[in-house]
């Protein structure tokens, strides 16, 4: 079967389109999926150029975040059956409850051989059903993306309508969060780098917009939104250069959900602000999310596709950071 491999890890260059042994027999709890779709992050990009974990795998098989048809399964299996459209859970291991330290913990495309191939083996364990009214390309972009959204919008505590949430920029797990965010009648304040992108998020339901670059102290901002109380949970997706700002926008008592890796591990203390770590989320929190989802019949937002074959292009549109919303990889 044809595999998308990385064995020197110095970048996107080093993917190489290549054949692949097909999966071996399956154990008796195993599923077998046909891959249709896929998805990329910036932690993508970060195992492929070796700046994220050590990985150990000789050849690497990258991205965490796809979506598939059970053509097989094992004896014993019985989540799934032959036929069923899903997506797996990005850390095989957490299937609920806080997360715990366990051996494949950094997840898919990393520490485990990632989506982008053909075929996969797969314990039944890791597979969630779509909600029906998504094609496969929309549920690849629900494993990393709206996972980590939904676990750090709500996650560690309730979240309650007129609460206020502070979003950044336009990437997936932001996107998400509005999403999701709006579905529980929350406020959304938003922060984007141009005039233009804060139209646009005000078109998907964002309910005040900061250009930052047009005012680069924007948490000076956010406190004049907020009558100078600041918001009661701020995802920071921004890592280092944009944490103090986030800490400071959001109130004594509040919530710092802590995602970002964009430009470097953060590093705070929390003065009165409860700062949260989140690492994805377990399989019974996307459950949870395909379940809103399916009752909202939400549709993700794709901002772009790139045919199988061209992944390479794909991971370098997200690099140049242009994008909003996931860009999604088809097979078919």
């Amino acid at each position: 079967m044809k595999a998308f491999v990385s064995h020197t890890l110095n970048g996107v260059n080093s993917l190489v389109l290549e054949d692949v042994p097909a999966p071996p027999p399956l154990g008796p709890e195993q599923i077998l999926l046909a891959m249709h779709a896929a998805s990329i992050n910036y932690r993508d990009l970060l195992v492929l150029s070796g700046g994220l974990l050590s990985v150990t795998l000789p050849d690497l098989i990258p991205c965490s975040d796809g979506a598939g048809e059970v053509i097989d399964v094992g004896p014993e299996v019985w989540r799934v059956k032959v036929g069923d459209r899903v997506a797996l859970t990005f850390n095989p291991d957490w299937i609920g409850g806080p997360w715990q330290p366990s051996p494949r913990a950094a997840g898919r495309g990393g520490v485990v051989q990632g989506v982008m191939r053909e075929q996969l083996v797969a314990s039944q364990h890791e597979a969630v059903i779509l909600p029906q009214h998504l094609s496969f390309e929309e549920g690849a972009t629900l494993p990393c993306a709206a996972v980590t959204a939904w676990h750090a919008l709500c996650g560690a505590q309730p979240l309650l309508p007129g609460m206020t949430v502070l979003l950044q920029g336009g990437g997936g797990v932001s996107l998400f969060a509005l999403q999701f965010a709006k579905l529980f009648g929350v406020r959304v304040i938003m922060i984007s780098s141009s005039p233009q992108r804060c139209a646009r998020l005000k078109s998907l339901g964002a309910d005040e917009t900061i250009d930052y670059r047009a005012r680069p102290e924007w948490d000076t901002a956010v406190r004049e939104l907020t009558d100078g109380k600041g918001v009661d949970l701020t995802i920071e997706v921004g890592g280092a250069e944009t944490v103090g700002r986030s800490h400071a926008s959001t109130r004594t008592g509040g919530r710092l959900a802590l995602v970002g890796l964009l430009s470097g591990r953060p590093n705070v203390s929390a003065s009165g602000v409860d700062i949260t770590a989140i690492r994805v989320g377990s399989r019974q929190d996307f459950e949870a999310l395909n379940r809103a989802i399916a009752f909202h019949k939400l549709r993700p937002i794709i901002d772009s596709r790139y045919a199988f074959e061209h992944l390479p292009d794909a991971l370098r549109h997200l690099q140049t950071g242009r994008h909003m919303g996931k860009i999604v990889i088809g097979f078919d």
